[in-house]
């Protein structure tokens, strides 16, 4: 029971942190604002009918296309609002948590506890998890509900979208752990953490250039490893394409406006298609198993670190 008690006493601290109720009201802005925007056919609306655009683009035989729908909420608004903005708020609001702890004075009291080095780890990392959870589930709920109430788009697994921003952020927050235990500095968890992040990414984007541009595939030495390095870090950018197959979003290149589409490379437009079907087309299974085996693999590290400091 130590490590449940840890996770909540964890979550309790976060609450008196303002950044806590900043990102709650930002969670609650986001979807007050979505309220403000319906879709019907023909048309989309705003502020509740002051300003209706008449297009066809949500349209076809006179129905909504859910899909192009499900897409605006799943690539524009949750891939912005929570994938990017709010994990970024996530990692600045819990790097805290364990240099906190380790803080001269105060790990003296807790380490004189009855509690083993790896519960009390345990409980100051799931207790981020948890403060991550609470505002995934505000945002994706209260969203959800817009999305029915006024979108007139039920979508159930959307709500899946939930467990996957608390994957992306803990993807990170390995990072965030491991550079807390080694240096106690908040700041240094915060800039790793992001490294980190534009890291993955990089490496990520490194494999989506070889179905990008064809030709690249030529060099095959070159293909290898960037495969073997990409499924051998977290992949963070490949989340929003999971929420995007269990909501049967559309693909986003059916949004481009005709305008882009008229003056972009038409073969880069078709390259970038390429690369979110392939994409698509990954399990969720194995791009998730093996982002938590990399997890794991840092968890270890930082755990290991923070069992044999000598603090």
């Amino acid at each position: 029971m130590q490590i449940p008690a840890l996770i909540v006493d964890s979550f309790r601290e976060s609450l008196d942190r303002k950044i806590f109720w900043v990102m709650l009201a930002v969670s609650l802005v986001v979807a007050a604002a979505m309220s403000c925007v319906g879709f019907a056919p023909g048309m989309v609306d705003v502020f509740f009918g002051s300003w209706r655009i008449e297009t066809d683009v949500f349209t076809v035989g006179g129905e909504l296309r859910t899909d192009l729908i499900a897409t605006v909420a799943v690539d524009y608004i949750l891939d912005t609002v929570v994938g990017s903005i709010g994990t970024i708020l996530a990692l600045i609001a819990t790097a805290g948590f364990f240099p906190a702890m380790l803080e001269r004075g105060a790990i003296e009291v807790v380490l004189s506890k009855p509690i083993a080095r790896l519960k009390l780890f345990l409980g100051r990392y799931f207790g981020a998890m948890m403060f991550v959870l609470v505002h995934a589930t505000v945002f994706v709920a209260s969203t959800f509900l817009v999305l029915g109430l006024r979108w007139g788009t039920w979508m159930p697994a959307y709500l899946l979208c939930i467990p996957l921003m608390v994957l992306l952020f803990s993807y990170l927050y390995c990072v965030s752990a491991l550079a807390a235990v080694w240096s106690r500095s908040a700041t240094a968890a915060i800039v790793l953490s992001l490294g980190a992040w534009v890291f993955f990414a990089g490496v990520q984007g490194i494999d989506d250039c070889f179905i990008l541009y064809p030709k690249l595939a030529e060099h095959q030495r070159g293909h290898v490893l960037a495969t073997t390095a990409r499924w051998m870090v977290p992949k963070t950018q490949d989340l929003i394409y999971n929420a995007k197959r269990w909501t049967r979003a559309a693909g986003g290149m059916e949004l481009v406006p005709a305008s882009a589409s008229a003056t972009a490379d038409p073969e880069l437009l078709r390259g970038a298609a390429r690369v979110e079907q392939a994409r698509l087309e990954i399990p969720a299974y194995q791009t998730i198993g093996s982002s938590l085996l990399s997890e794991a693999a840092i968890v270890l590290l930082a755990m290991w670190k923070f069992s044999r400091r000598d603090y």
